[in-house]
This record gives structure tokens, sequence and C-alpha cells, in this order.
């Protein structure tokens, strides 16, 4: 998997959220990981979330797809909403 991701982003995110952005690659090894699609109309591109489990606990990382690279935007604790949607999908 390619990923990118902004420097000055992943600071922000690992003071925020306590992980880094290549931590949203973990999420795709859950072989149930969900894809959602995360389009804001201010974002000016697709963004997708892919929310998954990495040892227990629900995971959801913010991306967008640069030629083959994940570039990914942020990643956190999944929320409640998040939470539901993945597990209704399985």
């Amino acid at each position: 998997m390619d990923i990118e991701f902004d420097t000055d982003k992943d600071e922000i995110n690992r003071d925020k959220h306590g992980v880094s952005l290549t931590f949203g690659a973990e999420m795709f090894r859950d072989a149930d990981h969900l894809i959602v699609a995360s389009h804001r109309p201010i974002d000016g591109e697709d963004r997708f979330k892919v929310i998954g489990d990495v040892n227990g606990r629900l995971w959801t990382a913010v991306y967008v797809m640069r030629g083959a690279a994940f570039r990914f935007i942020s990643v956190r604790k999944s929320n409640d909403g998040e939470k539901k949607l993945y597990s209704a999908s399985g």
C-alpha cells in the first residue's frame, strides 16, 4: 500500500488523536473493514472513510486517493455513528 500524508497534519494528528497518519493503513488489515464515501462540497475532492478494528478498538481514517497512493488526512478513534455503521455492515 502506497501511503502519503502531510507532515504538518501528521504532527497535528499525533497531538490531537495520539496516532500518526500512517496508522490509517492498519484499518485495512481488518478483513471486515468498511469504506464509506465522505463527500463534502467544501473539500472539493472525493474523500473516503475506512473504519476498522485494530486490537479490539474501532478506528476511522479519512483519506483521498492520489493515483495509487492513499493520502491520509485524519486518523482517530471511531465515533458512535461510525461504530453503528461498522456493526450494521457485518
